[in-house]
């Protein structure tokens, strides 16, 4: 064969082989991974088969209740845990109150003040009136002979006048009555209680701490009525010509989705709005707007807590009545 045609058809032959032998040989070296099966299965409803699927999110019949503290000041005393139970008026947390109390103290001296010169104000005008009686008495009896016109005059003018002086010290009587009360209802304030029935769900204040008085990002206290527990469904708008509120709705735990309870509705909010709480999935769309339909369960029938995600399939109502 001549050095020009080994050029032409026995250098690519010689190529071909060796790539084809590459290729071999990065195939057999190449790990073959199993396909695995995920570790939560995707949200399904074994319940019903014509069903409308979204995403809710459990919540306290009550909503969460952020408890700030009224009056701004270091915190002296924590009285509750999370996960305690507390009746309408327990105390959670009360502010340092000495300096308040030292107030108070001044405000009620200053008030007992208030009050003695009242008294006296009023015995003065007691006399004076005594005084103007007396002479208009013997005005009578004995006319100017017995005292003068002039004199039963001012005689009138200090009645008046003692008069007038009572009206006074009883004003002031009433504003250091009103101080004291103040002072009162501050120290009051100063002492935060459970403004329901409910569960501590997070506490976020410690003893020490300066608790401002204003509503803060994360409040001091978190707490809610645990009983019934509520869904805050997102029914999407697509969903949401389909949507009976009365058709039959099952929830189930992400992660769990061989568990499940039945739903009761408790209401339903008449206004589709823009999707807020993203769920993270790469086809989410920003522009989604939903329905928002809360339920109602027991959670004596299936273990949950708020803030917890669920998945939740309502029936159709061609549906309805299966399960």
């Amino acid at each position: 064969m001549s050095r020009s045609r080994f050029a032409t058809y026995g250098l690519p032959a010689i190529a071909i082989v060796a790539l084809a032998g590459g290729i071999v040989s990065i195939s057999r070296q190449q790990v073959q991974h199993p396909l695995l099966e995920p570790a939560t299965p995707p949200p399904s409803s074994p319940v019903i088969a014509g069903t409308i699927g979204a995403v809710g999110l459990v919540e306290s019949a009550s909503q969460e209740i952020g408890i700030p503290a009224a009056v701004a000041g270091p915190v002296a005393a924590v009285k509750v845990v999370p996960g305690q139970k507390v009746r309408v008026g327990d105390v959670l947390f009360v502010i340092d109150d000495r300096q308040n109390r030292a107030d108070l103290a001044v405000q009620q001296a200053n008030l007992d003040s208030a009050r003695a010169r009242l008294g006296e104000a009023e015995a003065a005008a007691a006399d004076q009136a005594d005084q103007v009686a007396r002479a208009e008495h013997l005005s009578r009896i004995a006319g100017n002979t017995a005292i003068s016109d002039d004199t039963l005059l001012r005689r009138r003018f200090a009645a008046r006048e003692a008069d007038a002086h009572v009206i006074s010290a009883r004003a002031d009587v009433a504003a250091a009555q009103a101080t004291v009360a103040s002072s009162q209802t501050t120290l009051e304030r100063m002492t935060v209680r459970a403004p329901i029935d409910g569960t501590v769900l997070q506490v976020n204040v410690r003893i020490g701490e300066y608790a401002p008085a204003e509503q803060l990002s994360t409040p001091l206290i978190v707490m809610g009525l645990l009983t019934p527990l509520h869904i805050r469904t997102d029914i999407d708008e697509t969903d949401v010509p389909r949507f009976d509120p009365h058709a039959e709705a099952w929830a189930s735990p992400r992660g769990a989705a061989d568990k499940r309870v039945k739903l009761t509705l408790a209401w339903v909010e008449p206004l589709v709005v823009p999707k807020v709480s993203l769920t993270g999935a790469g086809t989410e769309r920003v522009d989604t707007r939903v329905l928002r339909v809360v339920y109602a369960f027991d959670p004596k029938e299936l273990a949950a807590y708020p803030g917890q995600q669920m998945d939740v399939f309502v029936a159709l109502p061609h549906a309805a009545g299966g399960g």
